[in-house]
């Protein structure tokens, strides 16, 4: 750049600012913020001059991608924890939050507690995880006692599997994302506004248990 541009105008109004403008126009508002964001650190710092523009769309494009996978992982953990397959909604968290981190990575912000939320899910998802496998052997173990005639100690082992199910089901609960997969948004803890500081950027462009002496169904269902 011929002339550091001592203010964000005058940036703007470089030829690479032009083609900055259409395309901060392309990103979500979030993103925009993000963007302006930097732009105005830059400017406090007076280095301007300094700021590669591309480097700063390319940027907002990845954190805005990353964004949009981690809201696609939420949705399918919810829709996974609501299918009560507690290992596959754990694989989705542990995805959204690798996501959130590569959100991070690229200056896109995203609340703390939306991260915490993802590890939190991970674990109450192992848990239920672990308490279903309990559930599924001692479901085996009371039918196999059951069909053996001794339907006293069956009924024990059932009595332990129901528990177990219901135990992982209360666990897959607190893993679902609030249990709504039609409108997951990743939170973003920006408080900038996009317009104020890039002004002339236009930016239209339940636990079913049976536990009867022959028959032990450990599948759960969240409602």
């Amino acid at each position: 750049m011929p002339d550091d541009p001592e203010s964000i105008e005058e940036l703007l109004e470089t030829s690479q600012g032009q083609e900055f403008q259409v395309d901060i126009a392309g990103l979500s508002t979030a993103e925009q913020a993000n963007v302006a964001n930097a732009l105005r650190e830059a400017a406090d710092d007076g280095a301007l001059g300094d700021v590669n523009l591309d480097s700063v769309i390319l940027d907002a494009q990845a954190a805005e991608d990353a964004r949009s996978d981690a809201e696609y992982y939420q949705a399918e953990q919810a829709k996974a924890v609501d299918a009560g397959d507690w290992e596959t909604a754990k694989d989705f968290a542990e995805k959204a939050e690798y996501s959130m981190e590569e959100v991070q990575d690229h200056g896109g912000d995203v609340a703390y507690a939306e991260v915490l939320e993802a590890e939190h899910d991970q674990m109450n998802l192992d848990n239920a995880d672990w308490n279903q496998e309990i559930a599924d052997d001692n479901a085996v173990t009371a039918e196999a006692y059951a069909e053996s005639g001794d339907l006293a100690t069956a009924e024990i082992y059932a009595d332990s599997a129901a528990s177990a199910a219901e135990t992982a089901a209360d666990y897959g609960a607190a893993g679902d994302q609030g249990g709504s997969y039609a409108d997951q948004t990743v939170d973003t803890s920006s408080t900038y506004d996009a317009s104020a500081t890039v002004a002339t950027v236009d930016t239209s462009a339940s636990t079913v248990v049976d536990t009867s002496a022959s028959t032990v169904d450990t599948s759960t269902a969240t409602e």
